[in-house]
Parts: structure tokens; sequence; C-alpha cells
């Protein structure tokens, strides 16, 4: 009884309330790691927050309780209330992370070789000035790299935008860029890209101009989420997230509207549908084990463009062909399967399935019809090698079918770079119908070797054979890399490269199925040199040798009988996006030459431009505010100028005489554009904002002078470009 007594005396033992919570990134929703969690009325109670962003904290009483969430100097505060008997807190920071912690993601370069070689991020490029947020138009800020007008592939180092190879996620893909030089992948996807300007390494095709290599970020693993962009040109939408702990995806897609809002624009006796694209992307990746994972992809495009001229238009007095209704459709498509397998001692696999398909349909007035399909199957391996310290071995094989079907009715015009002068109301109309199938295969090998503490040589070789033509080509490509010091790199570079002619020069009737490959022989020296942590220059010279051009020729329609060659010096000076200031500035001294080895004729080509210069650069005002600028400058491209007439054909028009191919030039270009950035953070989403003013001086750069129809007078035509640009993106 007396024990009982005192029992009963003693005071109630307070209730400890432990409870769970989670620290989130603001705005992303993120877990963060490492973050120590207080309570202020308790010094000693703390937690911290594990991989998941999770964290438990334990509570002596009931009461109210303030929790302070703390990283990196930066923190958050939540009341919490817990009473016995009552339901428990689960309190959620959101706590904002520098932008410098949170893009700070250490990772290799995709591909050790430095010959010739460019790597840019895409979130570098997606805010660059006068690029609509789209990574892919910014191409042309970049070494050797020449402008285009009107289009956002690249002509590189004296050979044209046509002449380049284009992979994505190591995929070669047949399209790149919409009709209005719009890249059909979301900006957002773009992880980063490598240029290879000149003598790249044998596991890439034939090509004689460039490869273009993008990578695309992996989707998503710890929560679903979106996006949604709106901009000057169109509107997408993006949703990624995990499937399982070990399968996540993700999938884009984006519509123009302005063609919604405006339906056709009139000019000059021209009406001009306004026109419209759509695109999608897909990325499905499944980790199968620690060893093996998964990758599917999907993507498509399509574009879509009509155009009426009046009979009356000064172009269809000049080319009566081109009167009436014209429509250009292209629609294209890819899907592959890639399996990855890291074999032992850093060594790995990568099989990949691929099928593209691209169709495309041309109405050109009264010239006629042209109606393609293509479909083409390519099993790709490439196995890499880790045989000792500063030595890798990789072996490429390619497997290709490709089956196309062509139905044309259409005039057939042999113009090449070399013809001025092509007419093509009085050129001949052919039919053809019929389907193409052929194979192709390849195989390659590159051995990079460390020789020397400070020396490190590259020999690769490839071999390719294709059943159309029945040609065969076997090409060596070198390479040496010199590490003078821990901040100097030389580098060197030679190979020999193939390329088909354009689809229409290599089919029968329209073109010549015995044409031989384009063929290339590339030339590079380097020196990278890094100031600073800061700070880095590259400079490179090289030099481009081209034989079996195409020509057209009165009988056989083309034959292989012209050449060129491009030489050059390229500097690079770069900034990195260390603090708040960053960018580049590019200077290309060029020279590219063609020569007609028929006639004998020598001129410049088309996309010359001896002296181009681009500065670019970003300015962090603060975490939300940005901006940015853009000035590009260039020598006048060359055109031929028309003289005079002589004679008439046929129907009563004059016909021109032209100068010398490629004898005139235009007057210098150089345009500024202004950008500016805004972002949002919340707590569970983002929003983003640009506005770019462009060509901001308002300078009309000519690109080019239309004659009027008797070929007596002539006005310049000055670059489209749109006075200014916006965009809007939500993120959750």
């Amino acid at each position: 009884m007396i024990a009982a007594l005192m029992i009963a005396s003693l005071p109630a033992m307070a209730a400890e309330f432990a409870i769970n919570g989670t620290v989130l990134e603001k705005g992303t929703r993120t877990p963060l790691q490492g973050v120590v969690v207080t309570v202020k009325e308790q010094a000693v109670a703390a937690a911290v927050s594990d991989a998941k962003g999770n964290f438990r904290i334990t509570l002596p009483a009931e009461g109210s309780y303030s929790l302070i969430a703390t990283n990196s100097g930066i923190s958050a505060t939540l009341d919490v209330r817990v009473a016995e008997g009552g339901p428990l807190p689960a309190p959620v920071f959101y706590l904002r992370v520098p932008e410098s912690l949170g893009e700070m993601v250490v990772t290799a370069e995709r591909s050790p070789d430095q010959v010739s070689k460019n790597a840019i991020s895409g979130k570098a490029l997606r805010r660059i000035a006068g690029s609509s947020g789209d990574p892919l138009r910014a191409l042309q800020t970049l070494p050797g790299v020449a402008t285009v007008n009107g289009s956002s592939a690249p002509a590189v180092r004296g050979s044209g935008p046509g002449d380049n190879a284009y992979y994505v996620d190591g995929l070669p893909i047949p399209k790149l860029f919409h009709y209005g030089s719009i890249s059909v992948f979301n900006a957002d996807l773009i992880e980063d890209f490598n240029l290879y300007s000149a003598a790249f390494g044998p596991h890439y095709g034939e090509v004689t101009g460039a490869v273009i290599d993008v990578a695309l970020r992996e989707p998503r693993k710890d929560r679903l989420g979106g996006k949604v962009d709106v901009n000057v040109m169109g509107a997408n939408f993006l949703v990624e997230g995990p499937r399982s702990d070990d399968q996540s995806f993700y999938f884009a897609a984006r519509r123009s509207y302005i063609d919604l809002l405006v339906k056709q624009v009139e000019q000059k006796g021209m009406t001009m549908q306004i026109p419209n694209y759509w695109d999608y992307q897909g990325k499905y990746l499944w980790k199968l084990n620690d060893a093996n994972r998964l990758t599917f992809h999907v993507q498509g495009a399509s574009d879509v463009l009509r155009l009426k001229v009046d009979a009356a238009a000064e172009a269809a007095q000049k080319q009566p062909v081109l009167a009436g209704d014209s429509a250009f459709s292209s629609v294209s498509s890819m899907q592959a399967a890639v399996a990855d397998t890291l074999l032992s001692g850093g060594s790995y696999n990568t099989l990949s399935f691929e099928h593209t398909g691209n169709r495309s349909s041309s109405m050109l007035g009264t010239a006629g019809t042209l109606n393609l399909a293509q479909d083409n199957y390519l099993l790709r391996e490439r196995v890499h090698f880790e045989l000792g310290a500063g030595h890798e071995l990789s072996l490429g094989s390619e497997l290709a079918h490709a089956a196309v079907r062509i139905d044309a009715d259409f005039i057939n015009v042999n113009c090449t770079q070399f013809d001025p002068g092509c007419d093509l109301s009085s050129a001949p109309r052919e039919q053809l119908s019929e389907t193409i199938a052929t194979n192709a295969w390849s195989v390659s090998v590159q051995d990079r070797k460390r020789v020397l503490a400070q020396v490190t040589l590259i020999g690769g070789i490839r071999h390719s054979r294709e059943y159309y033509a029945h040609k065969s080509y076997t090409e060596p490509r070198v390479g040496a890399e010199w590490e003078w010091s821990e901040q100097t790199l030389f580098t060197a570079g030679w190979g020999r490269h193939n390329q088909y002619p354009s689809g229409g020069q290599w089919v029968r009737v329209f073109g010549n199925p015995k044409l031989d490959h384009i063929r290339a022989e590339h030339s590079v020296l380097g020196v990278k040199h890094k100031v600073s942590a800061d700070w880095n220059w590259k400079a490179e010279t090289y030099y481009k040798k081209l034989g079996n051009l195409v020509v057209s020729d009165p009988a056989l329609n083309y034959i292989n009988a012209a050449s060129g060659k491009a030489y050059g010096l390229e500097l690079l000076i770069k900034k990195e996006e260390t603090d708040r200031l960053s960018g580049w500035f590019v200077l290309n001294l060029a020279k590219s030459q063609r020569r007609n080895d028929v006639t004998g004729e020598s001129f410049r080509f088309e996309y010359d431009q001896p002296v181009n210069a681009t500065l670019v650069g970003t300015y962090k005002l603060t975490e939300a505010w940005s901006v940015g600028a853009k000035w590009n400058y260039h020598s006048g491209t060359p055109f031929t100028p028309v003289i005079g007439t002589s004679g008439t054909y046929a129907d009563g028009r004059p016909i021109p005489v032209y100068a010398g191919v490629n004898s005139e030039t235009l007057p210098v270009y150089h345009r500024l554009d202004l950008r500016l950035d805004r972002n949002y953070v919340f707590n569970k989403w983002k929003f983003n904002t640009y506005f770019e003013l462009n060509n901001v001086y308002q300078r009309k750069d000519i690109v080019g002078y239309s004659y009027n129809a008797s070929y007596t007078s002539r006005e310049p035509v000055a670059a489209f470009v749109l006075p200014f640009s916006f965009g809007v993106q939500a993120e959750f």
C-alpha cells in the first residue's frame, strides 16, 4: 500500500513523439540528402536527411515546436504541434539550393578523343540570345561553322549543310531540323553535343563534312513530373518519371501554332500558307541489373508547306512552271532498341537495332509531282575494351538495309553548284516509278594508346561496302595528342572519308546510278590551353581536299568531274560558367573553293566566308535574373550575278547571261541579339521566362538579289528576322 501511494505521488512520465518528415528541393521536389534538421526549442535534438530526403526527429513532449532545416547556409522553418492521442505531423521542407550546388554533377566526356572536337552543354546553348531556347540553332556560333541564311543546319569547313552526319544517343537519324530551321528535339532533353569538324573517328559513317553527335539526358527517376513550354513558334509538353525502381521514361511532343493564328501571307503575287510542324521524342530506360540495361527510343517529325503563285507574278514570268499550287510535306520517324552491357575491367558493349522511315511528297506548280517513301534498317554494334592504363581498343560493325519507293512525274533539271543558269521551264519532263532495295555494311576499329607519359596515339580504319553502285572503301584515320603540360594540349589528325551523292543524282532516268562516291581528305593541327579554371583558348588550322564532286552532263545527267579544297584557321576563347559571366569568342579565317574539272573553271564555294566572328555572353545578375548577347559578323558570301540577256527561250522569255560562278560578293553581314531571362521558383514548381530582341540595330543584311522578268534591274533581298521572341515554361 505504501509503495502504491509513493508511485502515485510521482509526476507522470512525459510522452515522446517521433515524427517523420521530408526535405525536397524547392521548385523541383528533388529529395535532398545531408540536410540538418534541428528543433529551435531543443538545441540537442537534430536529424539528417537521407538519400530520399527523409528524416526522423524526436520531440520530448506535446506542444508547439519550430523545426529548422539548414543546407549550405540556406534555412527554412516549419512550425508543428504534437498532442497525445492526436495525429502526428509529417513536415515537408522545400529548400532552395544555390544553382552552383544544384548543378554540381561531375561527368566524364563521352569520348576522350580531342582532335577537332568541340563539346558544348545543352544548358549553355539554350540560353544563347537569338536561339529562341533551341540549343541546335546555336550551332552557328561554334568554330568552323559558316552562317547559313534561313537554316540552322551548319556548313562546316568548306562543306555544305547536306554533307554532315547526325547522331543522337549513338543512333544515326535522318532529320534534325524542320523547314523553319528549328531542331526536331525538345530543348530540355539535350544534354550536350560534340561537333567533330574534321578527321573524325572510324566509327562514324560516310560523310565528308562534319559529325554532330547529340546526347539526350536520361529520364528522371525520383518522381513523376512534367513541363509545358510555349514560345513564339509553338508549344510543347514533356512528361517523365519512374515506372519502378529500375525503369523510367520520358515523352515529349510539340506543335507549331502560327498557322492557326495567321493562315497565309501574300506578297508579289505569291500566297504562302504559314508552314506547320510537329515532332515527338520518347525514351524508356530499363536497368536489368548492374551490368545490363535496355533503352527504347522513338522519334518523329513532320513539316507541311503550301504555296500558290499567280501567273502574273514576277516569279512565274521568269519560270512559268512555278505558276499554280505547290505543296511540300515531309514525315520522318525512328524506333530503336539499344542494349548496353558492362563487361569486366571497364569494358562495355553496345548493340542497337534501328528503323527509320521517311515519307515526302512534293508538288511544284506545273513542274510535276515527286513522292518518296524510304525505310532503313540498321544493326549496329560497338565493343570497347580497356586493355590497360591508357590503352583502349574499340571495334564497330554495321549492317544496313534500305528500301526506297520512288513515284516521280517531274521535270528533270540537272543542276549543281556548278550550273547557275538552270532553267526549270524548258527542262524535259520524265517519269519514274520503281522500288530500290539495297544493302550495305561496314567494319571499323580504333586503337587509342598512351605510348609515352604525355603522348597518346590514335589509329583507326573503316572499311565499308554498298551494293547499289557496288563500291568499297577502306579509309584510314589517325590522330595524336601531346600533353605538353597540365595546361596545354597539342592535337593532330588526318583521315579519308567518302559520301553518297545526293539522292536524285544516283537514281536512273533522273540521275546516274554509276556515280562514284564523293571523296575527302581531312588534315588538322590544333592547340588547346587552359589559362585558369575560368578561361581557356583553342586554335586549329585545317586543310580539306575534295574529289569526285558531281557536275551535270548532257548525256549521263551527272558525272564525277569536279574537285575542291578548303583551309583555314580558327580561334576559340572561352569563359567557363564558374561565376556570373560566361561565354565565348570565335574567329574563323577560311577559304573554300570548287573547280569544274571539265571546263577548268575555279570559283569560291557558295558558303565561303573568309572572315567570320561571333561573340556570345551571358551574365547572371542574380539567381533569378540573367542577360545575354550574341553578335555575329562575317564577310560577304559569294553569288552569281546576271549581267544581261542573250536571245529568248521558245516561249519568248529572255535568256539570262550569268557572270562567272560566285564571282560577286554580297555586303558584309553583322547582327546583334539580346536576351533577358527571369526564373521563378515556387515550392512545387518552377516558372521560367525569356524575352529576346533580335537584330537590335535593325540592319538589313543582304542575302541575295531578285531580278525583274526582263533581267534589266535587281533589288536586294534582306534576311528575314523576327524582331523579338519570347517563351514561358512551367516545370512541375
